[in-house]
Formats: C-alpha cells, sequence, structure tokens
C-alpha cells in the first residue's frame, strides 16, 4: 500500500473536476472517455517522473521501459484500494473483459493528454506535487471518476478502461515529448 499525503487526496477531486469539466457535453459526460482520461492522465505523469531523455521519438509512439513495466501496476493498486474504501468491489475475474463499443472512450490518447495536460497543471502546481505524486493523485481521481460513473458504467468495466489508461499513459510518449525541467 503506498501512503498518500492529504494535498494528494484532496487533489484528487479537483483533478477528477477538471476532467468532467473539459469533456462535459450537453447531455453530461462520456463515462469511458472521462475514466480514460484520467487514467491516461495518471500514467502520463508517471512517464514524466522517469526523466526519460528520448531524442527522436515523437508524441503517441510507444516508448517501453524498465520504470514503466515496475511503475504502472502502482497506479491500478491505488485506484483499487480507493475503490474498496468507497464500497465498490471489483471482480478479479472481470480482468481484462472486452468493454462494450458503447463504452470506450471516444478520444485518442493525445487528444485527452493534450487537453487535460494544461488543465491539470495549476493544480499540480498549486500543491507543488513531483510527476510522481501528481500521478498517484490523478489514480485517486480515476477512482472518484468510476464511482462518479457507477450509474451509467459498469465499475468492472471503467476499471478494466483505467488499467488500459494507465499502461497507455506509461508506455506513451506525450505532447510534448520532454518537458524542460526547472
Amino acid at each position: 500500500m503506498i501512503n498518500l499525503s492529504k494535498q494528494q487526496t484532496d487533489a484528487a477531486q479537483e483533478f477528477a473536476t477538471a476532467t468532467i469539466e473539459t469533456f462535459k457535453l450537453p447531455n453530461g459526460v462520456h463515462p469511458g472517455t472521462v475514466v480514460a482520461a484520467t487514467a491516461r492522465m495518471a500514467g502520463t505523469y508517471l512517464f514524466r517522473s522517469f526523466g526519460l531523455e528520448l531524442p527522436g521519438v515523437q508524441p503517441g509512439q510507444p516508448v517501453l521501459s524498465n520504470e514503466a513495466n515496475e511503475q504502472w501496476p502502482l497506479l491500478t493498486q491505488i485506484t483499487g484500494d480507493c475503490l474498496v474504501r468507497i464500497g465498490i468491489k471489483i471482480d478479479n475475474a472481470q480482468a481484462g473483459k472486452e468493454v462494450h463499443p458503447k463504452d470506450k472512450p471516444m478520444l485518442e490518447f493525445l487528444e485527452t493528454q493534450k487537453k487535460l495536460e494544461s488543465i491539470y497543471k495549476p493544480i499540480k502546481e498549486r500543491y507543488s506535487f513531483s510527476y510522481q505524486e501528481a500521478a498517484y493523485s490523478v489514480a485517486v481521481g480515476t477512482a472518484l471518476m468510476i464511482l462518479h460513473a457507477a450509474k451509467f458504467l459498469d465499475p468492472n468495466d471503467a476499471f478494466n478502461i483505467a488499467v488500459y489508461g494507465f499502461v497507455k499513459g506509461a508506455k506513451t510518449a506525450p505532447e510534448p515529448v520532454n518537458i524542460p525541467s526547472g
């Protein structure tokens, strides 16, 4: 179990709210899209925490690394632990189950990452989070998103969407690929 700070759990709601506001449609939000978007950003922040030098890598390209292989499961653990605490039980037998096409995210990885990273940046900065701290906070936000979507999207399906989003974010070059430190 990863110990999260109160700031990380407080910020999680802000990240979730920012996601909903960003992807709001006239009749609400598309549950699969907001769950995926939040999870992808947790993965993207985790990816950025690795500090990989990636000359010549283009946004959207897969980037395989030992860091991603070792660390992305922590995002799943954080989200799963949060879901248990808020009363949502995920059936492990449902892991990897195909999600109905109507529930799949409506936007691609780079579309969601480019929209959310600029929206999330002030939240990350206000809390002075490292990329890893932000990744963990957004993983909590992903659990909140699954809770928010539970009336419209089976939590097991939402969790599968989230897991795929964590992997996608942690193993895909974002836009921009490298952000100068400082």
